[in-house]
């Protein structure tokens, strides 16, 4: 049998998302932020219900102010230190977002359990996060930004199955597009496909070349094949567009 061959790096993950403010009985002074629409390309556009687990948010974003991408070490530094004594489990990641107008630097947080996201909020004030005020913000679209660590498995060359994150898959691409072209090339393979009910975003992973370009792509009944269809709609795709651009 083939030996399975894993990848650990740093990645990042590109998508948009429809957010609004945390629903929350508690009142926040900090500005929190929630997917809306979690997976919008796999639940809204086709009206599938969500199952009782997916209901709560997949993500809050808290806003910052100062904190930036040059700071990450010493944020994954304090992220472990926080875990060591911290009773509920969380997962936090920095990330970037949109917020009238203006790119903020943000903490994507996820929890089995909402109800300890204040003290998690104050362990990170105590340590000197500074987090933007809350205020009123209407539902808005978003383009988010992630940059996280990444641990997929090889299920077939060039093909990636997550690690960590259920019905969660990656493909290889060879070059990489602006969001405004990814999200058209998106649309136009999915309009000219029988399957169409996932949810694509772009990603990458660093090596010591620079950038291994791919697209996530979110299925629970995702197979190799059409995984493989995807690419090569996607391979095609954005050389057209590059070679449009020449």
């Amino acid at each position: 049998m083939a030996e399975t061959t894993t990848i650990e790096s740093f990645g990042f993950i590109i998508k948009k998302e429809t957010l609004s403010l945390f629903a929350s009985e508690y009142k926040f002074s900090e500005l929190i932020l929630e997917e809306l629409d979690p997976l919008a390309g796999f639940y809204d556009h086709f009206h599938i219900p969500l199952k009782e687990e997916e209901k709560k948010p997949r993500s809050i974003f808290a806003l910052t102010k100062e904190i930036s991408f040059e700071q990450m070490d010493d944020f994954i530094r304090m992220n472990a230190t926080i875990k060591k004594d911290f009773k509920a489990h969380f997962n936090a990641v920095m990330g970037r977002l949109d917020l009238q107008n203006a790119l903020v630097t943000c903490i994507r947080i996820y929890m089995d359990d909402y109800a300890a996201l204040p003290p998690l909020i104050e362990e990170y004030k105590l340590r000197g996060i500074h987090f933007l005020p809350a205020r009123s913000v209407k539902e808005y679209s978003s383009l988010i930004n992630i940059r996280k660590y990444m641990v997929i498995k090889q299920i077939h060359p060039s093909i990636y199955k997550d690690s960590q994150l259920k019905d969660t898959y990656y493909f290889t691409v060879k070059e990489y597009v602006t969001w405004p072209i990814f999200e058209s090339i998106t649309s136009s393979i999915r309009i000219n496909s029988e399957h169409k009910v996932y949810d694509a975003a772009q990603a990458g992973i660093y090596n010591q070349d620079g950038i291994v370009e791919m697209v996530r792509i979110y299925d629970p009944k995702a197979t190799v094949e059409h995984l493989l269809y995807l690419k090569e709609k996607y391979e095609l795709e954005i050389a057209r567009s590059l070679n449009q651009m020449d």
